[in-house]
């Protein structure tokens, strides 16, 4: 049975009363919790389920009524050592969330004894909150926050929040936290290559799959982890088109370049035309480094030439795992609309391959900056005003630009790296997931 927590109490989040628990024979591990919200008058409901979590060794409930605009969290504050790294984890598990992705999530920030923030070296400005992202629910509708953060030199103590907003009727319960000193995090450098290459010349789609040979040869001799090629590879200047070059997926143009992407250790993205049916799509492909096709993405935003001739638009927007981070793809056009980038990331993209012919490299820009992620694109021009082969990073500054044709170029990344994109706006990526519009997008 549980005990309420009177909604009348109105708590400074960093004023905590020891043993707020007492009389519930809690655990230790729950002590020093305490409930907060901004204001009264929209404060939710706050309780304790005593053998909840799912090792029924207790949890923090956040429980909604029928009214809109309530936004409440669980707060703790812990001492701690200015520059040391530190883990926070956390288990949630809702009950009628809408939006669990923008309304259920985990806050961290930093600051001193007092309560206020301090200077933080790194953005030289006042400390910003930070955000674990969550990771897929299991089996038992637990949804797991964690995340290594590192504490600016000046703060000594942490204060973490695990919050429910805006869910008439919704309920969280939050399980399993911790918050703990750690090793910094893992470093996972990638090495994008981006090459500016048309193929000309050949009388088939194989023709002109055989022609990135020595491509993938100069980007594995760079080391390269993923090799991005550009649009429509196959029916590149060989007198095919969207529906004389159009093959299946898994076809012959796949497995040759699974050939390439097996024997160079790497990932490989191009995109051609598919036929399924009485279908025809501009496809994306990844081959991966055991030769195997990782997955595909078909096109979505088509542009004008495209569908009126008849080419069919895709789907979704699938992210892929590889050994160095998640990866999602899209086409040309589909950079003109922000949605689809948009799509990719929240689904967990942090670096997005985009074989393109030509588009405004300011998109390319606003895309890797409202994202927060790494693009490689590859195009067939070489034009200042036009879109650039090469690597655009959080800060939408492009690196490592092809400047000749039939040029192999190369950026090293590394995904751990937390971006403080602007000293006012802190980690970005981090904020993007709860930040957003509270509209879902399909996988």
């Amino acid at each position: 049975m549980k005990k309420k927590i009177h909604s009348s109490l109105c708590l400074c989040l960093l004023l905590f009363v020891p043993g707020f628990l007492s009389g519930f024979d809690s655990p230790l591990e729950w002590e020093g919790w305490q409930p907060y919200s901004p204001r009264d008058e929209i404060r939710p409901d706050f309780s304790l389920r005593k053998k909840g979590g799912p090792d029924g060794k207790g949890g923090l409930v956040i429980s909604h009524d029928g009214r809109e605009g309530l936004f409440g969290a669980w707060g703790k504050t812990f001492e701690i050592e200015g520059d040391a790294h530190y883990r926070v984890t956390a288990l949630a598990k809702n009950r009628k969330v809408k939006n669990a992705r923008a309304n259920r999530y985990v806050e961290v920030f930093f600051h001193g004894p007092d309560g206020k923030y301090v200077v933080d070296d790194r953005l030289g400005v006042h400390t910003r909150p930070m955000y674990p992202w969550d990771q897929p629910t299991d089996a038992k509708g637990w949804t797991k926050f964690t995340e290594i953060f590192q504490a600016p030199a000046k703060a000594t103590h942490a204060t973490v929040r695990l919050f429910l907003r805006w869910e008439p009727k919704g309920e969280v319960e939050w399980s399993g936290v911790s918050f703990a000193k750690s090793p910094p995090r893992e470093p996972r450098k990638a090495r994008l290559a981006a090459v500016n290459f048309r193929p000309k010349g050949g009388k088939s789609t194989l023709d002109n799959c055989r022609m990135l040979k020595p491509f993938v040869e100069k980007a594995a001799a760079k080391k390269a982890d993923l090799v991005v090629f550009g649009e429509c590879i196959t029916t590149m200047n060989n007198g095919l088109d969207h529906v004389t070059g159009a093959e299946p997926i898994p076809g012959p143009c796949t497995k040759y370049l699974g050939t390439l992407s097996a024997k160079h250790d790497l990932y490989l993205v191009t995109t051609l035309f598919e036929r399924v049916g009485h279908k025809v799509y501009n496809t994306a492909v990844m081959l991966g480094p055991d030769g195997a096709l990782v997955g595909t993405y078909r096109k979505l935003c088509l542009a004008r030439g495209e569908y009126r001739r008849g080419v069919t638009p895709g789907s979704g927007f699938p992210v892929f795992e590889t050994r160095f981070g998640k990866v999602g793809m899209m086409i040309c056009f589909d950079v003109h609309m922000p949605e689809v980038a948009r799509g990719i990331a929240a689904n967990g993209a942090e670096v997005i391959a985009m074989p393109i012919m030509g588009g405004h490299p300011a998109l390319a820009k606003a895309r890797a900056i409202e994202n927060q992620i790494h693009l490689v694109t590859s195009t067939y021009s070489l034009n200042d005003d036009w879109m650039q082969t090469g690597v655009w990073d959080r800060a939408g500054e492009l690196h490592a630009r092809a400047t000749t044709k039939d040029e192999v170029v190369i950026h090293e990344v590394d995904l751990s790296k937390q971006n403080f994109w602007r000293a006012n706006v802190g980690d970005f990526r981090g904020r993007l997931r709860h930040e957003r519009p509270p509209f879902e997008l399909p996988e």
